[in-house]
């Protein structure tokens, strides 16, 4: 299927789109929603471009990916896209955060899985970006597995508008590598990392020679071979991208 493009998306009837992008051409709604079967984008008169950064918050120097997203862009479109960018596996829950709101797939939300007071949680299908973050500036709050908590600021970096044949998703720039995954949150990877760096002084020739267990920990949650927690692949970062559109 061809990249969508802001030039693809002009209106041209709107019973079709009820819940799906305002600018649906008669034959695009069935491939937006795809096997999902929820609306990727959502109807809206004034679709802006928004460029957000994602911060894994607690690390230093930091984890982040800078992207742009339609404002109309679905909540749990943007969920998924923040995981694959991040680089998580998305085995775990996941939840937006603003004040006492919070916002999770619509598959989270049953009796099992409800944390806080029912009247502050909603759905992400129902909401887009733009419902919950509108100031430049400001920032919202996106979490992943609630038992590492990995908890990662998306802060609306710029509004703008699109060209007429500009992608809806684009990426613009990351750092570093995302930490791996049930390794126990912000301390626990701090943990690994040190091993890491004492493995890597030890191939130079300096500092002391790392225990097994330092080794099969690096070995267990994939931190030896050719992970570097300074790498990043951007070009792999424009593919995630693209498959947004």
């Amino acid at each position: 299927m061809a990249k969508k493009k802001v030039k693809d998306l002009i209106p041209e009837q709107e019973p079709e789109a009820q819940h799906i992008f305002d600018a649906m051409s008669p034959k695009q709604p069935e491939e937006m929603a795809k096997e999902d079967g929820y609306p990727h984008f959502l109807k809206s008169d004034n679709v802006q471009k928004y460029t957000l950064r994602v911060t894994l918050k607690g690390i230093k120097p930091a984890i982040y990916r800078k992207f742009c997203v339609p404002s109309n862009i679905c909540l749990r479109h943007l969920s998924e896209l923040i995981m694959d960018l991040m680089g998580w596996g998305g085995g775990h829950l996941n939840q937006f955060r603003k004040g006492d709101d919070y916002y999770a797939p619509s598959y989270q939300r049953t009796d099992d899985t409800l944390f806080f007071d029912s009247s502050h949680e909603f759905n992400q299908e129902d909401y887009r970006i733009s419902d919950i973050l509108s100031d430049k500036g400001k920032s919202i709050e996106w979490e992943y597995d609630f038992g590492d908590s990995w908890c990662h600021e998306v802060r609306l970096s710029s509004i703008g508008d699109y060209a007429s044949d500009e992608k809806l998703v684009s990426f613009v720039k990351g750092e570093r590598a995302c930490p791996p995954e049930d390794c126990g949150g912000i301390w626990g990877y701090e943990d690994l990392l040190e091993i890491y760096y004492k493995c890597q002084k030890y191939a130079l020739g300096a500092g002391k020679r790392p225990t097994k267990d330092e080794l099969d920990n690096l070995e267990w949650y994939g931190m030896d071979g050719g992970f570097s927690p300074e790498t990043f692949d951007s070009d792999f970062a424009c593919e995630i991208c693209d498959g947004y559109c």
